[in-house]
């Protein structure tokens, strides 16, 4: 399964997702459609919602930017 990392950019700061989170594909990252990927979200949201006003960039497992969304 692929690994996905969710990397914080918060005003000057830019904080790196070292450990990621194993989805079943892209459209899962985008949808969070299966109850798999909404395990993993909850560990990704949890830690990404302590950043308003934030970007969130997210890049697969060779660091290749896949989806970014501003907040």
């Amino acid at each position: 399964m692929p690994r996905y990392h969710f990397h914080i950019q918060h005003g000057d700061r830019f904080v790196l997702d070292r450990e990621g989170v194993d989805l079943p594909n892209l459209r899962t990252v985008r949808g969070a459609e299966s109850q798999a990927a909404c395990a993993s979200w909850d560990h990704a949201l949890r830690f990404i919602q302590n950043f308003p006003d934030r970007t969130t960039v997210i890049t697969d497992e060779s660091g290749r930017i896949v989806f970014v969304v501003s907040l």
